[in-house]
């Protein structure tokens, strides 16, 4: 019988079944483990901005569509106002005009805050109504009865310089006749308004709010976010009041000792700590003060 020959491996042969090295050390294991951990922490991170970014309008408005009541709620004569039409034709923006009880040259374009609609202005257009003025308040894209849309910082700008425009376009009214009037955030619109339209015989600000962000950065749910990249809604009008040559009236509630702006605020200005029952007459002193100036008001200029 022929003897069998020993089989020799080849050279570099490993047996598959011989152990093996393991394939990952545990080590590259754990980091990989972390690795993606930490991945999906920042996804989860990054989201929340976008979420942030993409709903911050409701930090700052709160916008309400039903308009409750009137000025004819009060016994106060008016005009139901559609305009600034788009590329189509489509009135985007509704107002209320309520004419002086007497014929007046001067108009007052009321500027209202953040929150609500027109109708929680009312109790305001009472009072300003006693000056003899005509009064024009409409509300922001995304207010009341106008288009409904988000707002923004840009676009209630844009809805400020339309509402200029239907008075002087329009209207036909002299630049150097309409006053602006700004509450609460409606006052750095007011602000930027009057940058945008110096011809503007006064600048009246009742209860200006600090900047957005100066409120968010406190905030608790917003501290760990960096909103001063993601919040494009400022509404700060430090710097435009610090160049505004714009006669302007400052109204703060009469237990507020901040005086927000006023110390910034360029020359010619005033400021008064009032309740609202003695509004009126610092009012009505103020803007008989500067109206009867308002041809010469038109060539200060604003830089």
């Amino acid at each position: 019988m022929a003897k069998r020959r020993k089989h020799t491996p080849p050279p570099g042969w490993k047996s598959p079944l011989a152990p093996q090295q393991p394939l990952a050390s545990a080590r590259w294991i754990l980091g990989a483990g972390l690795a993606s951990i930490g991945l999906a922490m920042l996804c989860v991170y990054l989201t929340f901005c976008l979420l942030f970014w993409q709903g911050q309008w409701q930090l700052v408005f709160k916008p309400s569509p039903a308009i409750t009541s009137t000025p004819s709620s009060v016994g106060l004569k008016y005009d139901e106002i559609q305009f600034d039409a788009t590329e189509t034709g489509i009135l985007q923006l509704n107002g209320w005009w309520i004419p002086a009880d007497q014929p007046s040259t001067q108009t007052l374009l009321l500027l209202h805050g953040n929150s609500g609609n027109l109708s929680g202005t009312l109790p305001q257009l009472q009072i300003l109504h006693q000056l003899g003025m005509n009064i024009f308040a409409f509300d922001y894209r995304g207010f009341g009865k106008s288009r409904n849309l988000h707002p923004s910082e840009k676009s209630t700008y844009e809805d400020a310089d339309a509402a200029w425009s239907y008075l002087t376009g329009t209207r036909h009214l002299s630049a150097s006749t309409i006053v602006l009037d700004g509450v609460g955030l409606g006052a750095a619109i007011a602000a930027e308004t009057a940058r945008r339209h110096s011809q503007t015989p006064a600048l009246i600000l009742e209860d200006p709010q600090p900047p957005i962000l100066d409120t968010l950065q406190w905030d608790s749910l917003t501290r760990l976010l960096p909103i001063r990249l993601l919040f494009h809604d400022r509404f700060d009008p430090t710097q435009t009041l610090a160049q505004l040559r714009t006669p302007k009236l400052l109204l703060y509630p009469a237990n507020d000792a901040t005086a927000r702006y006023y110390d910034q605020a360029a020359d010619p200005k005033q400021k008064a700590n009032l309740a609202a029952a003695d509004v009126l007459p610092v009012l009505t002193s103020f803007l008989a003060k500067y109206l009867s100036r308002g041809q010469a008001l038109i060539s200060l200029p604003n830089h």
